[in-house]
């Protein structure tokens, strides 16, 4: 029986000669496109081992961004366990593997819990650096991991990448030299585009041979793309029918939070036309033009900013404020609650015990919060107590002005205030056998207990990072632990406890980063006016703030000592 597909065989003889030449390939399973090329590169594998059973293995990836379709995700893992199923039935040597970004890079401990501003064309400086830290980093790692494992670098990763995508697709494709007929060497190591050449009609046509079973697959269920990518290009899907009309059903998924289009139609044509379906994210949607609408609303910015050089902090508008990051955390909770009350399971699951641990850390060190664990607090009033915020209505604030940035001597007020950091008084007592010590420029510091890992983490196993929260966390609060504490006591309790482990070489700019909390929670609790206004009462202009550091810099005296 001929088969009505005029690439298919060609590129199965592609994938077939890299596995017959000793290529150990990584294939990215995201959408359409890639399902497609996975068709072809598993029906490769198959006649390879055929000829050589030693060929192999096929790795095939999925990266969860979190903010990805869910839907859409969901059935990109269906098609795992079709693949694992069709492994064990014939014996291929076929992985699957789920990749997500770092804990320090997760979504949500980025925007709640570190405060970065949403991407957009005015705020991403280094154009879709998320895909950058949430999509290429884990491949990246994955990568690294898999020549370890089979000590090789021969190794290749296929993409469903195509020309006809779009001009800019087709730009990029030509600018790292991808081929569809050989392996290339890219910033990504060995690549091969298999399908590039292929148009839109190629990739649903591949789909519709499959259906009618012309040829054999490793699952049954490519219907189901259809049908998820029909609802996102607003119901029709007339390329799986065979009519050539490269506009349709060409409907793209990205992260439900993704603001570099002023839109997210295929999500939103979605929503219109299953709501059964995809209704719960609607929702997301929802957060999505909440924080579009409030980007530049400049009240629910930081003043201060993160970074200390040369004692003083930059004053402007900066980061996401405290109070903002408070309010995302109850939106995303509140969401992710309604969800489970309507499925009885997390369709949507973007913040868990580790996610949540991980905001309280970054919330904990940088200050600001009215009280200790302020994070652990909203989970408990949303998760136990079944409080809900809904997401407020907005209109779009746009960029009204180019911030002005001064600057505050913060390092003269931590002297001054002699905060402590990471240090306690109880390690001066009975708990004295649990205090660590680490040498900086020749200088003992003394600090609480603290693990190291190779990166930032939240430990899970065991329930531990569970177990803090719902217990550990409840125990500090009725034992009065937390009331009128400094808000750091949290980050000592959450190393204290071994729940999180820090990245090795960190204690000094942690410690350095308790101190500049403890002096701003000082200064909030002391003065006689709103912190806020102390602080740009003080700040001075880059140009005298560089002539103090000149000054100060073979003196005794300060930089007050200056700027008063």
């Amino acid at each position: 029986m001929s088969i009505n597909h005029s690439m298919y065989e060609e590129t199965v003889e592609r994938a077939t000669k890299l596995f017959l030449d000793g290529w150990i390939v990584s294939l990215g399973l995201s959408g359409k496109d890639s399902g497609a090329a996975s068709i072809c590169v598993v029906e490769g594998l198959k006649r390879a081992h055929a000829i050589n059973p030693n060929i192999g293995p096929l790795y095939v990836v999925t990266t969860n961004t979190t903010l990805d379709n869910m839907v859409l995700h969901e059935y990109m893992m269906d098609l795992h366990e079709d693949l694992n199923a069709f492994a064990s039935d014939t014996g291929l040597p076929i992985i699957t593997k789920e990749l997500k970004p770092s804990l320090a890079n997760n979504p949500m401990v980025e925007y709640v819990g570190r405060g970065k501003l949403l991407r957009t064309p005015q705020t991403a400086s280094a154009g879709r650096d998320c895909a950058q830290d949430w999509k290429v980093k884990p491949m990246e790692r994955f990568l690294k991991s898999l020549q370890q494992k089979h000590q090789t670098t021969k190794i290749v990763s296929i993409s469903g990448a195509r020309d006809s995508e779009s001009a800019v697709r087709a730009m990029n494709l030509k600018k790292r030299n991808e081929s569809a007929t050989k392996v290339v060497a890219t910033g990504l190591g060995w690549t091969q585009a298999i399908i590039k050449d292929w148009s839109l009609n190629d990739v649903w046509q591949l789909f519709k041979v499959v259906d009618e079973c012309e040829i054999d697959s490793y699952s049954d269920r490519f219907d189901a793309m259809r049908r998820h990518y029909s609802a996102g290009n607003g119901g029709t899907c007339d390329l799986f029918a065979g009519i050539q009309n490269n506009k349709e059903c060409g409907a793209r998924f990205g992260c439900v939070l993704c603001a570099m289009n002023p839109t997210d139609r295929s999500l939103e044509a979605q929503l219109v036309v299953s709501p059964k379906t995809y209704g719960f994210m609607r929702p997301l949607n929802d957060l999505r033009t909440y924080m579009i609408n409030t980007l530049f609303d400049y009240n629910k910015r930081s003043l201060l900013g993160r970074e200390m050089k040369d004692g003083f902090i930059k004053v402007g508008i900066n980061q996401y404020s405290m109070e903002y990051r408070m309010d995302l955390l109850r939106y995303v909770l509140t969401i992710q609650q309604d969800a489970f009350d309507q499925h009885g399971y997390h369709p949507i699951d973007l913040i868990d015990y580790r996610e949540l641990l991980a905001i309280q850390y970054h919330w904990s060190r940088e200050g600001g919060e009215p009280e200790p664990g302020m994070a652990l607090k909203i989970w408990h009033e949303i998760v136990e107590d079944g409080m809900r915020y809904p997401i407020p209505h907005t209109e779009k604030i746009e960029a009204a002005f180019s911030p002005v940035y001064m600057y505050f001597p913060l390092e003269d007020y931590m002297d001054k205030d002699n905060s402590i950091g990471l240090d306690d008084e109880g390690l001066y007592g009975e708990y004295k056998h649990l205090a660590r010590v680490y040498y900086r420029d020749g200088i003992k510091h003394q600090v609480v207990k603290y693990n190291e890992s190779s990166a930032f983490e939240v430990v899970t196993e065991n329930s531990k990072a569970m177990m803090f929260v719902d217990s550990f966390y409840p125990d500090l609060v009725e034992g009065g632990y937390l009331e009128n504490k400094c808000p750091t006591v949290m980050l000592k309790h959450l190393l204290e406890s071994g729940v999180v482990r820090i990245a090795k070489g960190s204690i000094d700019r942690l410690n350095r980063d308790a101190k500049r909390a403890q002096a701003l929670f000082s200064l909030r609790t002391t003065t006689g006016i709103p912190v806020d206004e102390a602080i740009l009462r003080l700040s001075v202009p880059k140009k005298i703030k560089d002539r103090v550091v000149e000054l100060t810099a073979n003196t005794s005296q300060t930089a007050m000592d200056f700027i008063l």
